[in-house]
Parts: structure tokens; sequence; C-alpha cells
């Protein structure tokens, strides 16, 4: 009996009850490892012959009178054994689950722990980097200040040795010298005093005390009076500290909120810095909310991507973004944290608060407008890792065809295939890269719009080349598109474009060219050429090829048709 356990196929033979004293089993399995169900079959008919083999030659050579019936056990003990073996792997596969749905959530909450104290060991090492350079500082500047007293001295001395000296050549009365030196002596107080005054008024700005190892090293000795007077500006009250200071260390916020805070300070420190809290303004914070509006939904799941990777992939990719009152959860803790600051005259205003988080204000994926495809083919391609050559083909691709960037980057040579004497790309999952299309409506046919034949598409063919846009690279996670992806968001940059418009809003742009039609193409040919779910259940709708014929296919293709687009013709 063949039997799918989890992802593998087992062979299962149930022993004869004679044989099983012998045996000292009621029945085998064997694992037939990763076959496939042809190869599983295969292997199964093979082991089911040597089975009998081996329960026949136990009967021959043992005393015990098989029956016709003897090598294969009744049908409700097979059943019986079945159902329990059964029940015993699900029991199993729920307690796997369990326990491994367990092991995550530790996971995530020792990490979540480790990155608040992160953060706070971040702030304090800065802190302590500031106190350390101020002391530095104030020591240099007690040299600075001995040096100045020393000159100050030796000029006093010289100036009066050269005084009495002229006294003594000019021969002037007693009298006369002593007048003369009390002037002497008059001028050099005033121009200590002055001196001294103008040290003062820089140095009498009171110390910070530090709690830090360094208050501990040991300084020069000064004089007791400037000691006090030597001074330097407290440091700024970082964000991270001022979590730590008003929010984390108090008994009447909650664990959730003391957790749920840190996160959102985490997040905001990750994508701006630990700022110091008078820094952060209304533009600060509008960025912010632009970072999170623009942040998938799974954000921090894949920790194989950085922050920027993370922003990239939701700008190129189908997928949800953080929900708008997650963003607005966000500043929602921001805010109370702020009303603490600004109680205690910390902070001028709380730029948190009064934003406006109407849904009607998300950020939506839009169509391109006529005016921006035009923006784009006036604009240069930037020079990068990217070249000009390899950006006009994938951008063509996705406006004349409405295919994802994943689904492109991922195109190989082989994926180029002649179906009814038609050019199309065959969009199929590629499992030795761990790659598949989004959704099983995704594996499709597209024929290849005349206008990418007669641009040169075919021509980035290379033969000794994997892949038809070659020159792309996979990312961390095996993402060919990212550095693409990432490279037409500098670009929209440079054309000034809105954040709704995206390099996935080609694929919005030929849905609404195609569902605009004053023609008889049907809805269902466009979920099929763009890999859609088909909203209808009929066989023809849920098989793309079979149930939709290549040539309504191609005529939708030839429908998508713009008044001007086209990017320089390759050479």
């Amino acid at each position: 009996m063949l039997k799918l356990v989890g992802s593998r196929f087992h062979f299962r033979r149930v022993v004869p009850v004679p044989l099983r004293p012998i045996l000292g089993k009621s029945e085998i399995w064997i694992s037939l490892g990763r076959a496939g169900k042809v190869e599983a079959r295969h292997r199964a008919a093979q082991l089911h012959g040597q089975m009998t083999d081996l329960f026949e030659g136990l009967f021959s050579v043992s005393d015990i009178k098989q029956s016709s019936d003897s090598l294969t056990s009744p049908p409700e003990e097979i059943k019986s054994t079945n159902e329990e073996y059964v029940l015993k792997k699900e029991l199993d596969a729920r307690d796997t689950e369990i326990r491994i749905l367990k092991n995550i959530i530790k996971i995530h909450e020792n990490l979540r722990i480790t990155g608040v104290h992160n953060a706070e060991k971040i702030a304090e090492i800065k802190y302590k980097e500031t106190v350390f350079q101020h002391t530095k500082n104030l020591l240099l500047f007690t040299l600075e200040i001995g040096e100045i007293e020393k000159a100050i001295e030796n000029f006093r001395t010289e100036f009066l040795e050269s005084m009495e000296d002229l006294v003594r050549k000019l021969q002037i009365s007693s009298a006369e010298k002593e007048v003369l030196r009390s002037e002497i002596d008059r001028l050099h107080n005033t121009l200590v005093t002055t001196l001294t005054k103008a040290i003062e008024a820089t140095t009498s700005r009171p110390a910070p005390q530090s709690p830090t190892p360094y208050s501990e090293v040991a300084l020069p000795v000064v004089a007791e009076t400037q000691t006090k007077r030597q001074s330097k500006a407290p440091s700024p009250l970082l964000l991270s500290a001022a979590l730590e200071r008003f929010l984390n260390t108090k008994p009447a916020k909650s664990p959730e909120t003391q957790r749920d805070t840190s996160r959102t300070v985490a997040l905001f420190v990750q994508a701006f810095g630990d700022l110091p809290v008078r820094e952060i303004d209304g533009k600060i914070s509008g960025d912010f909310r632009d970072v999170l509006f623009s942040l998938p939904a799974s954000h921090g799941k894949r920790r194989n991507l950085s922050f920027q990777d993370e922003i990239d992939r939701a700008a190129s990719q189908d997928v949800p973004l953080l929900s708008t009152k997650t963003v607005k959860n966000h500043f929602m803790r921001l805010s109370s944290l702020w009303n603490e600051l600004l109680r205690r005259d910390m902070v001028e205003k709380n730029p948190w608060s009064k934003w406006n988080f109407n849904l009607s204000n998300q950020i939506s994926r839009r169509a391109w407008k006529q005016e921006e495809m035009n923006k784009l083919v006036n604009t240069p391609w930037p020079v990068g890792s990217i070249s000009n050559e390899t950006f006009m083909g994938i951008t063509m691709v996705a406006a004349y065809s409405g295919m994802r960037l994943g689904e492109i980057s991922n195109l190989r040579n082989e994926d180029i295939q002649d179906v009814e004497g038609v050019p199309c790309f065959r969009i199929c999952a590629h499992p030795e890269d761990n790659w598949s299309p989004k959704t099983d409506a995704g594996e499709r046919i597209v024929p290849i719009h005349s206008t990418l034949l007669s641009w040169g598409l075919l021509a980035f063919q290379k033969a000794n080349q994997k892949y038809l846009f070659s020159d792309l690279r996979d990312s961390r996670d095996g993402n060919r598109g990212a550095d693409f992806s990432r490279a037409f968001s500098r670009y929209k940059m440079i054309m000034d474009l809105p954040p709704a418009v995206t390099f996935h809003g080609f694929r919005h742009t030929v849905s609404t060219l195609l569902r605009n039609q004053k023609s008889d193409i049907r809805e269902i040919w466009i979920d099929a050429l763009l890999g859609h779910e088909s909203s209808h259940k009929s066989q023809g709708a849920t098989t793309y090829l079979s149930g939709i014929d290549l040539t309504n296919l191609q005529t939708t293709v030839e429908a998508i048709q713009y008044p001007d687009f086209y990017l320089g013709k390759r050479l």
C-alpha cells in the first residue's frame, strides 16, 4: 500500500498473522524518500514483490501452514491498522506543529527583548561617548588656560624687567620710579582681569553629572575656584533615552504598552537613527508616516531582508502594506510619549498629534498616466549596476504584457517558446532555483506582443546564459528583481513621480487598458493573461490553455496599445 505522509511517500505492507511472531512486527513501513508519485508507485511495486518472496520463503522453512490468504491480513484488520496509524501520525504532526509554534513565539520574544536591550545599550554608549568627548575638551581647555596664565606671567616679568631697565637708563628719581612701577602694575592687572573675565564667561555653564565610569578617571589637579567655574553644555536627550526614562520605568504603564511603544521607537530608530527629541519635528514625523505606509504588512518576518529591501519589495511586488490602523497606532504611542515630554518642557510641541488617518489618505498604487509615461521615455536611465539595455527590456515587457517584475526577472531563455506558431512567454515554477509564480493562476502562457518582437526582445537570448536578462543578480533572499527595484525607485525620484506610481503600476496600466477596450475581449481572457484567479468556476476558466484558445490570448495581448510609448530601439 502506498501512503503519502507530509511531502514523502511511504510503502506499507501488513505482515501475515502466522509470521508476526517470527518477524516481531505486524506491519512493515519503508520511506520512499522524495520520489514523485509515478516513481513511488514503481518502487512500491518492487517492494511488494520482494515482501511476497520474503513471506513465502519464511513459510517454506517453517512448519507454519500457509493458507491462501495468509499473505494478506483481513480487510477489517488492515482498515483498523490504517486508521490507527493515520490518527497517530496526525496527532504526532499536531504535536510537532505546537512545539514549533511555541519555539517561534519564544524566539520572537527573545529577539524583541534583545532588540530593546541593544537599543538601550547603543543609547548608553553614545551618551558615554559624548560625555567622554566633553571631558576631553574640558581637559584641553584647562591646559590651554594654564598655558595662557604662564604666558601672561612671563610677559609681566619681561615687561617689568624691560621697564626697570628703561628706568635705570633714564636715571629718574626714586619717586618717579615708584609712580612708574605703580602704573605698570595697574596696566598689568587690567590686562589680567580682562582676560580672566573672558575665560569665566566661556566656562560659566554648569557641567553635567555623568554616572558613567569616565567620572572616576583621574583629572589633572587645578585650582578649586577654577574647577567650580569650568563646565559644559548638557547632552541632548535621545529618543531611546526618553523612552526608558519616561515610559519603561513607570509602573503605571502596562507591559503591553511598554512593549508596543518600544517596538515603535525601534522602528523609528531603524529608519532615522536615535535622534535627539528636540530635533524631531513635523517634517520628520511626516517622513516616518510615509515610510510606514510603504512597508509590507509582513515587515520583520523576513529577517534576512534589510529595512530598505522590505520597502523595495513592497514597491515592486503585489503585497499588502501596513494598514492605516497600524500606522495610526504607531503615531498614538509616540504622541503619548511626547505629551510627557511636553509637560516637562523638554520639547516645544508634539509633532505626532493631529494627523489624519482616514482610509482615503492611504497611498494606493495606480496605473501610469500618459504624461508620466512620456516623462519616463524622455528621462535618461542613470548609470549604475543595471544597464540601460536591461532597463528598457524589462520595462517594455511590463508595459506590453502586464507581467509582474518577479516573473520578468526570472524568465529563462528556455521559457520563450513557440506555441502553435506564436512566440510566447512560458511562466512556470523553477523548483531548482526555489522560485514559483505568486499563485496557481500565475503559471500561464503569455503571447509576446508584436511591438516587443519588432523592438528586438529576442536578441536578449544568449546561448551561454541561463536567464533572458542575464545581468540581474540574486539578492540575499534569492530575489532576482531586487536590484532593479531599488534602481527604479531611485529613477522615480529623478523623474519626481508621486509615491502612488510604481513599477508594479504597469500591471495596473495594462489591466485598465484592456478592461476599457471597446471590443469583444472577455474578462476571463484578461484574467488568464495577467495570471489572476478567475471569478468563474467553469473548467474553461480554471485551465488557462485548454480552456482559452491561444488565439484569444494573442488578441488580448495585441489590444495593449499606447498613443506614444517606445523606449529607444535596441541595437
